[in-house]
């Protein structure tokens, strides 16, 4: 069974008999109201005898519940579908008001039933929440194939076409500015919204009003829709002089291993000695993916450790099949960069990596995010429950979940860089200033980047044959 390590991402395919049953088993016994249509429940005498007793005697024969949840709840459901006044229904001397909506009530049902498990990462999903979440695993979505963002003005800039995409075919730029989707005006509107609106189903067309700097006006980019590859890896020779390479990595879903793999073929390829692996802001993904990447890194032995629900402990260890290159053999330093936005996966790889002394990590305090959750699909396959389901520790056995006090106040959690380097608030502004400026210069973007900078100088020492003062690591744990 393949198991999920993000909080909103997909992972195994598992059937579960919850709705199965509450649709199925529990609905017999029940009869139809001739005047509302409604579903009643058929009582056993037995049952009515115990329920118009007193307390004790219900106690005396184990009964003081009641109704089986499952029955209470359908009793309430059709309470409500027969006899519940709509207030917020409108109603006319020809119009009956309409009974409350089934599915929202269902669907707020098991949201309360979630919530009283205090676990911020068990949660129901509806149909649409579980189709992105999985077509968000996949890597796959459709659409033209662009990087949006919005500029201080609130205009939708295009940061980047994808590869092989319809909007590199439409001849789309980084910079360009739209200003309508299918004659519609989106400047102001949110920009999930906008991609939304940009959005369709595959074949179907789409037409964008663009302004670019290089011309005097807007003119319209009509495209077709397509299943688009999106691309997680980004990846460059950072440093050509001193062939430093760099790997970034989004997310780790099914496509971010094989990607991976490609970019550190072709730095190889041009010689790369030394190399930074970017897992900033990067919340997870699949375990299995995880273990197969961390497998790149590290020699031998256990990646991560998992533990069940009823305490057995055992280890993922690293694939062998995986070693396609020299990078697990340790013949370059690697230094992996870190914020408090790096989650689960991205722990477990950063965390198996440290723990080997196959690289060192550089950046901030991770999430601390040491729990699996694994997907449930409902009886009808077309909605999905994401549940607790293991406790994972780093390959030296470090538990790395976040823990709070009395007060509800963070402990502990994550883990900690090597080198602690801190990017703030003014650097972010900074970057992302520069990316609207000027989307295609990439270098103007990584030079207002202290972390990355950082990375960039010790590997350049280490090259030299220097090494990090040691007051200065000291300094930086602390």
């Amino acid at each position: 069974m393949r198991s999920l390590i993000k909080g909103f991402v997909a992972v195994s395919i598992v059937s579960t008999g919850f709705l199965c049953g509450l649709t199925g088993d529990v609905l017999h016994g029940f009869v139809q109201n001739p005047h509302t249509g409604a579903l009643i429940p058929t009582v056993p005498a037995a049952r009515v005898a115990r329920l118009l007793a007193p307390a004790a005697a219900h106690a005396a024969d184990g009964d003081d519940a009641g109704l089986p949840p499952a029955d209470t709840y359908v009793s309430v459901l059709n309470i409500l579908q027969s006899d519940y006044y709509n207030v917020g229904a409108p109603a006319t001397a020809k119009a009956v008001k309409p009974a409350p909506d089934t599915t929202r009530l269902t669907y707020a049902a098991i949201d309360g039933m979630l919530a009283t498990l205090n676990d911020r990462y068990t949660e129901f999903w509806t149909p649409k929440e579980y189709r992105d979440n999985m077509q968000e695993t996949s890597g796959n979505f459709v659409g033209i194939g662009a990087q949006l963002d919005l500029t201080k003005t609130k205009q939708v800039i295009i940061i980047k076409p994808i590869e092989n995409s319809p909007a590199i075919r439409a001849g789309i730029l980084p910079g360009d500015i739209i200003v309508a989707v299918d004659g519609r005006a989106i400047t102001g509107m949110d920009l999930t919204k906008v991609v939304e609106l940009i959005r369709g189903p595959e074949g179907t067309s789409v037409r964008l009003t663009l302004q670019r700097k290089a011309k005097t006006g807007s003119f319209d980019v009509t495209m077709r829709r397509a299943v688009v590859h999106s691309p997680i890896v980004d990846y460059r020779m950072e440093d050509p002089v001193n062939k430093i390479g760099y790997i970034s990595l989004q997310m780790f879903n099914e496509q971010a291993d094989q990607q991976f793999d490609e970019a550190l073929a072709r730095l190889e390829a041009q010689g790369m000695k030394a190399l930074v692996f970017d897992l900033r802001n990067n919340p997870g993904g699949l375990l299995n993916i995880a273990q197969d990447l961390a497998s790149r890194f590290v020699d031998s032995g256990a990646i991560v450790w998992v533990k069940q629900k009823n305490g057995e402990m055992s280890s993922l260890d690293v694939k062998p099949d995986k070693h396609r290159s020299s990078l697990y053999k340790g013949v370059y330093p690697v230094i992996v960069l870190v914020n408090g936005n790096s989650a689960s996966a991205s722990e477990i790889v950063s965390g198996a990596i440290q723990d080997s002394g196959a690289g060192k990590l550089l950046g901030t305090q991770t999430f601390g995010k040491g729990l699996v959750q694994t997907i449930f699909p409902l009886d009808s396959g077309d909605s999905a429950v994401k549940i607790t389901t293991q406790h994972y520790f780093t390959r030296n056995k470090h538990d790395i979940n976040k823990k709070y006090d009395a007060n509800n106040k963070q402990i502990g959690g994550g883990i900690t860089p090597d080198y602690v380097v801190e990017f703030t608030d003014k650097d972010f502004d900074a970057q992302k200033e520069a990316l609207r400026n000027d989307p295609q210069n990439r270098d103007a973007v990584n030079k207002l980047d202290p972390q990355l900078q950082k990375a960039d100088q010790i590997l350049r020492d280490q090259l030299a044959g220097k090494t990090t003062p040691a007051v200065a690591q000291q300094a930086a744990k602390s």
